[in-house]
């Protein structure tokens, strides 16, 4: 490397980090959660020191019958952590710098990538470092043996090295067949919820051993595996030194093709123009459009159809109208479990289907228009249009679903014919009213501003406070539903006041729809003379 291309390198990483550290001082949320996280790892950390410790003390006095195969395995799953973390990061932040096209028209690639490795190197390299460092000393003082400290530190090194390479190896494998796929392009936002479903999926079912545990057999037999001997190389007999020997090798070669391989992939994405999708009107949007237009104003059907488009070019930004389904997530990992479907899963359905189909776009019935609003406003009764565009969208995108899985797990549960109707109903007109509540809401507390939902999409979404107060009036006018088709809530309420837990869920039916229509119209009326307020103004 020459002196310019040292320099330049260090400077990219120099800018990267000021830069990383400029807009992390900005948002004092997200500081807030760093440094609570730094204080939650700070003890987890001296706590695996010290287990470090005992465990070098207890490989020295024989306590425990099989060090070798114990250290292959920490060592297994330290990798493919590392790799797995390491490679989501690139994917994510480190790969994508800011300037793009300015970096390179003023350094090669391949120095903009020493650059951004560099600044990774010093983010997570340095606490790596001196972890391996204390890791390494205690495990030495553990054993008695000052000998013990280089082979442990050397393969802390070398697993943080070959893992931290192979996460953004795979990284930039995924995107340069992304930039090149129209298949991989169009499923890419599938492709990341399902990723998602998994992922909670596995944490809420504790299914983490499940998953990692073909992965660590498969890795024991290979130089991964090989780094549990080159850590105890000296301190346990059964450590081989072939093996030890060929974990170095194995990953010397591995770092020198990858020296020769990244800067390549990366180059493959910068340079890459990429595949462009073009939407164009599908027959299916055309004929519902169609169906429509003959039960809906034209101005309303606008409205409807620009919204449903926008959700299909991208439907990352409205990820925040799905956040009500995490909670269905534990519910539903029992039903899966038990091959039963219990009460609570159809009522709380009652509960967020709605929510869904009013947050997905009449939350924000002004902001959401962005830069067409001037237009839309221009437009003949442009209030009532966009109030009751935004509320068909929701409605006939999500009620349906919404009715369907209700009826469907109500029959599949031990609630009878009659509860299953009165949920049903119940979902329907809070349904149809859960948009209405929405845009009175989301008029009250309108963002115009787009906001980051992604490390590349900005878009204009609700704003927290019409969120919140959105959740907990749906909640509220539910909660007569929710509450009397509980059996020990009606049961209770039946007991004290006489009628059976018909009548009660009847009346609690009764309740959340009159509650729900009440409120809708008045937020509707609101949100419409609002809209009109703003077009005067």
């Amino acid at each position: 490397m020459t002196m310019g291309t040292r320099e330049h390198v260090v400077t990219i990483g120099r800018l990267e980090l000021s830069r990383r550290w400029r807009v992390l001082s900005g948002n004092t949320a997200q500081l807030i959660g760093i440094w609570i996280s730094v204080l939650f790892l700070i003890p987890l950390g001296l706590g695996g020191l010290f287990g470090i410790y005992l465990f070098g003390s207890r490989v020295a006095s024989g306590e425990i019958e099989t060090p070798l195969s114990l250290t292959r395995l920490g060592f297994v799953y330290a990798w493919l952590f590392v790799a797995g973390f390491g490679g989501y990061r690139a994917y994510a932040t480190a790969l994508r710098p800011d300037r793009l096209e300015g970096y390179l028209t003023t350094v090669s690639h391949r120095e903009l990538l020493a650059g951004l490795l560099l600044a990774e190197c010093v983010v997570w390299g340095a606490p790596a470092i001196l972890i391996a460092v204390g890791g390494s000393l205690l495990f030495a003082a553990g054993t008695g043996s000052v000998l013990s400290a280089p082979p442990f530190f050397l393969t802390v090194c070398t697993t943080l090295a070959t893992a931290l390479t192979t996460g953004f190896l795979v990284s930039l494998v995924i995107r340069n067949a992304g930039v090149r796929s129209t298949l991989l392009t169009r499923l890419r936002s599938v492709v990341f919820g399902l990723l998602v479903i998994a992922y909670f999926g596995v944490i809420f079912t504790h299914s983490f051993a499940s998953v990692l545990e073909p992965l660590s057999r498969l890795l024991e037999s290979t130089p991964i595996g090989w780094y549990g001997d080159l850590a105890l190389v000296g301190s346990v007999s059964a450590a081989s030194i072939g093996r030890s020997a060929g974990a170095l090798l194995a990953s010397g070669a591995f770092l020198l093709v990858n020296a020769a391989a990244l800067p390549r992939l990366a180059a493959g994405i910068w340079y890459a123009d990429g595949v462009h999708i073009e939407h164009k009107a599908e027959p299916g949007s055309s004929s519902t459009a169609s169906r429509l237009s003959g039960l809906l104003p034209q101005p309303v059907l606008g409205v409807a159809t620009a919204d449903w488009k926008r959700a299909r070019r991208a439907p990352i930004t409205l990820t925040f109208a799905f956040y009500p389904l995490f909670l269905l997530i534990n519910p539903i990992m029992n039903a899966v479990q038990t091959g039963t479907i219990g009460r609570g899963l159809p009522i709380w359905i009652v509960c967020f289907g709605p929510w869904i189909a009013g947050a997905l776009f009449a939350l924000n019935v002004v902001g959401n228009e962005g830069a067409a609003l001037p237009a839309t406003l221009l437009s003949r009764a442009p209030g009532k249009a966009l109030v009751v565009g935004h509320v068909v969208a929701g409605m006939l995108l999500v009620g349906p679903v919404t009715l369907v899985t209700v009826v469907g797990l109500g029959i599949a549960s031990p609630h009878s014919m009659g509860a299953v109707v009165t949920l049903a109903v119940s979902a329907l007109v809070l349904t149809v009213f859960a948009g209405p509540i929405a845009t009175g809401i989301g008029a009250l507390f309108p963002r115009f501003e787009e906001v980051s939902v992604s490390r590349s999409t900005e878009a204009i979404v609700p704003s927290t406070l019409a969120f919140s107060a959105y959740s907990l009036v749906v909640f509220l006018v539910a909660m007569p539903t929710l509450a009397a088709h509980n059996s020990l809530v009606a049961g209770a309420i039946a007991s004290a006041i006489g009628p059976s837990q018909a009548v009660v869920r009847i009346g609690g039916t009764i309740a959340s729809c009159t509650l729900a229509a009440i409120v809708g119209l008045l937020s509707a009326a609101y949100a419409v003379r609002r809209v009109e307020e703003f077009h005067f103004d």
